[in-house]
């Protein structure tokens, strides 16, 4: 037996690393332009996917997480005055628990709330959540320092304790283990200090830091028209989900048979904890982003296929300027499965290369990429490159080797001794190796229209967003987030008197034109919607509620002037609207179309639909505000004056400034003006235009990537066209030298290189269209404004292709024309 053949796989495969590696380093220019191409396909690829790995697969910090669900009620027809799914009435969630078996328990709490957190250090507004004292037992959650609820902790009666989050122990009190037992200040109130969560916890998102047990008083747990509340149960271990969500279609069925007057046509939903703070609930504020990375996969997924194709067209190039060395070989011995596996070993090391620059690339862009991560999934979810994210990487540089090395590496092998000899190196391979390169060039195009379809129809989509009339004026606006605490300010005519004074003073600055409070702002808050009835009208049919639903905002005198809304009829809030004056409300155009279309509202009257609540005049009727969101059309909106207002809920928080220069310029003063009235009071200031981009950031940032990566792909796309034309016009100079001897003008010489280019560009162009026309589905629900199929974009993206083409083949043309014949010839 030889040596060669007693060398073991291993030795030969490092000989053929250490041979690859050779060759490559003798063409630095092809292993550099190869390498950095595959780097960054790899590492788009890597990118997208570590975000991917963060919200949808990383587990929960949860034992049995899988277990973990929440419910929801659910309608498609208005019924408990909403459409779709919803926050759940106290009442339900009761019979919930009482009449299901499939649940270990359930645990109830409000939705995210903000306290005024006072004492020690400057005052701060800090995240909250209310909770029933099994809330952590539902989770299964251990403290890192002392201990969490208990029923004890619940009701009226019970010493008001609290557990922190592991951010606001360590920012605010040093992660000192003495703070158990400590009071701290919320909301006015002295709460003693019991544990300390992990740092990975914050349920239900990460704006909460604080966590007080709820006290749930017999008449609320009655009520099933307040839909406010948040329920989370756990499985028992061997139930199905499917099982679960059965018997809990069953309970509904029930409620409905038992109060029809709340009931009709409500569901549960029984959803995988999971998957809903992945999609980041919008009863947060929170985005659901999962149709953005399906979509940033399926783009990454197309930049790599262009990869792969430019790097095969270099391979195919390569491999025909070394038909005679492989020829040599061949006819020395080595059989077709040794040169291809040599061929492959070159293709794996190049991918190797690109992996390694392609995870430092994606390292790069992984803080960019952490605005994609929802609010509500667990403290240190980010992108990372963990073991997911490497294994991922590892096989899609596998495909990659696949894609692209195989089909060359066949080719090449592919070599007739005679032939290769007799052409030598200065000769194509003939039409099959033109029609393999030219084939994949009409591929990357296909792909990168597909690309530049999506971005384009995602770019007019933002353009038009940002061209919505919110309803307002938002220019030279100043939000500034204030709280007061039911401790300080229990009773209205304490509230009154410090609106009246903050409102006073922060007209009085230099530089305010006007300034009013409101409960919320617009695009800051998704909730505040009350069940009403209008006077004369018929009450709503069970299960027809959500005609009667509406958003309520309370405001102060001169707030509607300071945002900017049109007085359509009627008037203002003034002095007129004082405490001992009768009731009026002001509303919407929404609603008035829909309470009393074709007729004018003023002096007609409302109520909210709680028992003994006073009837409301209409005494104007204002512009539609986009409330809720931009792409969402307005709702039926009522707003009540500040001076009548009793109910705690809509007592406002926000004050809104109207300014004469750039609205963050008074910032500091605005929030002196609020010390100086209560020193206790934090505030958080922040510009109507840094609201706008908040609303916006989803869709910033998916334009953002999804335009960057299509960008890529164009400059790939025309790099490989280029290529093609240069290598094409390297191998035909002699055929063009002739065909210039024989009295070929230089312009169409020119001319043919170019209609090449065109021909191979209309055919990827057709394809790309016909693609992007099958998969404009999958863009449908991140578009506002704009239809999938938009002519506009699609020709725009044509033009850009075709502009794009001839810039590739300009300079390959050029190049063909400026062949002297004489020296084409003497060569050949």
């Amino acid at each position: 037996m030889t040596a060669s053949h007693a060398r073991s796989p291993l030795d030969a495969f490092s000989q053929d690393v250490r041979y690859a590696v050779r060759l490559l380093t003798r063409s630095p220019g092809f292993t550099v332009v190869a390498v950095l191409v595959l780097a960054l396909g790899i590492g788009a690829n890597t990118s997208i996917f570590s975000v991917v790995s963060a919200v949808l697969l990383r587990p929960l910090p949860f034992a049995a997480p899988d277990r973990l669900v929440l419910l929801w009620e659910v309608s498609s027809s208005g019924a408990g005055g909403f459409s779709g799914h919803s926050t759940v009435a106290p009442a339900n969630y009761v019979d919930w628990k009482e009449r299901s078996r499939s649940f270990d328990d359930m645990a109830l709490f409000n939705g995210l709330r903000e306290y005024n957190l006072t004492g020690d250090g400057e005052p701060e507004r800090v995240g909250a959540i209310a909770a029933t004292g099994n809330l952590f037992s539902v989770l299964r959650l251990t403290p890192i320092l002392g201990r969490t609820f208990s029923a004890d902790d619940e009701g009226a009666n019970a010493t008001p304790v609290v557990v922190l989050s592991q951010t606001l122990w360590a920012r605010r009190f040093g992660a000192d283990p003495g703070v158990i037992g400590r009071d701290i200040v919320l909301e006015g109130v002295k709460h003693t200090v019991i544990g300390v969560v992990p740092p990975a916890f914050n349920y239900p998102s990460k704006r909460v830091e604080v966590y007080v047990p709820a006290s749930f008083p017999p008449e609320q747990l009655a009520q099933r028209n307040n839909h406010s509340l948040w329920v989370v149960g756990r499985l028992k271990p061997g139930v199905a989900l499917a099982a679960a969500r059965a018997e809990m279609s069953a309970v509904a069925k029930s409620l409905e048979r038992d109060y029809p007057a709340f009931n009709t046509n409500l569901g549960v939903a029984v959803e995988p904890l999971r998957d809903e703070l992945a999609r980041g609930s919008d009863l947060l504020g929170e985005s659901d982003v999962r149709d953005t990375l399906f979509i940033l996969l399926g783009a990454v997924a197309a930049v790599l296929l262009i990869t792969c194709t430019n790097v095969a067209n270099l391979l195919l190039a390569r491999g025909t300027a070394r038909r005679k060395e492989l020829a040599v070989r061949q006819a020395l011995g080595a059989n077709h499965a040794r040169v291809l596996r040599q061929l492959l070993t070159e293709s794996a090391v190049l991918a190797g290369l690109g992996l390694v620059v392609g995870v430092a690339l994606s390292a790069a862009s992984l803080g960019y990429l952490a605005r994609l991560i929802p609010g509500t999934l667990p403290n240190g979810t980010a992108p990372a490159l963990d073991w997911r994210v490497l294994g991922f990487t590892g096989g899609i540089t596998l495909v990659t080797v696949l894609l692209f090395g195989v089909g060359p590496a066949f080719a090449a092998t592919r070599i007739d001794f005679a032939d290769a000899v007799m052409r030598g190196i200065g000769r194509g391979a003939g039409p099959r190796g033109a029609r393999a390169r030219n084939a994949l060039v009409v591929g990357e195009i296909a792909l990168t229209v597909v690309l530049l379809a999506a971005a384009g129809l995602l770019l007019r989509s933002y353009a038009r967003l940002l061209d919505v009339d919110p309803g307002f004026r938002p220019d030279h606006l100043l939000v500034a987030e204030t709280s007061w605490s039911p401790s300080k300010y229990g009773d209205a005519p304490s509230r009154r008197a410090f609106f009246a004074d903050v409102l006073e003073r922060t007209r009085a600055l230099p530089g305010v034109t006007s300034a009013g409070y409101v409960t919320n702002p617009p695009l800051t808050f998704l909730g505040g919607r009350a069940f009403f009835v209008a006077e004369g009208q018929p009450p709503p049919e069970p299960g027809d509620f959500g005609r009667n639903i509406a958003s309520v905002r309370g405001v102060s005198g001169g707030y509607l002037e300071t945002l900017g809304v049109p007085l359509i009829r009627g008037r203002n809030f003034d002095s007129r609207d004082s405490a001992t004056a009768p009731r009026t409300v002001v509303i919407n155009e929404a609603m008035a179309r829909m309470r009393w279309p074709g007729e004018d509202p003023v002096g007609r009257r409302v109520r909210f639909g709680f028992p003994d609540t006073p009837w409301l005049t209409v005494v104007g009727v204002v512009g539609d505000v986009k409330q809720m969101a931009l792409d969402t059309a307005p709702f039926p909106e009522l707003y009540t004056p500040v001076e009548q207002t009793n109910a705690d809920f809509l007592w406002p928080r926000y004050l809104v400034v109207r300014t004469k220069d750039e609205p963050l310029s008074l910032a500091t003063a605005v929030r002196q003006v609020v010390r100086d009235v209560d020193p206790d009071q934090p505030v958080g200031v922040r510009s109507m235009s840094d609201v706008f981009d908040a609303a916006v950031a989803n869709r910033s940032t998916q334009l953002t990537l999804v335009g960057g990566f299509a960008a890529l792909a164009l400059l790939l796309a025309s790099i490989g066209l280029y290529g093609v034309l240069s290598y094409t016009v390297a191998r035909r100079a002699s055929e063009i030298g002739l065909r210039m001897a024989l009295g070929a003008p230089r312009g169409r010489v020119v001319g043919s290189i170019v209609r090449s280019a065109l021909l191979t560009a209309l055919i990827g162009l057709a394809i790309g269209l016909a693609g992007s026309l099958a998969l404009s589905r999958l863009l449908a629900s991140s578009l506002f404004g704009v239809q999938p199929t938009d002519p506009a974009t699609l020709a725009a993206v044509s033009a850009a292709v075709l502009l794009v083409t001839l810039l590739a083949s300009y300079l390959p043309a050029r190049r063909a024309a400026d062949i002297d014949p004489v020296s084409a010839l003497r060569t050949e």
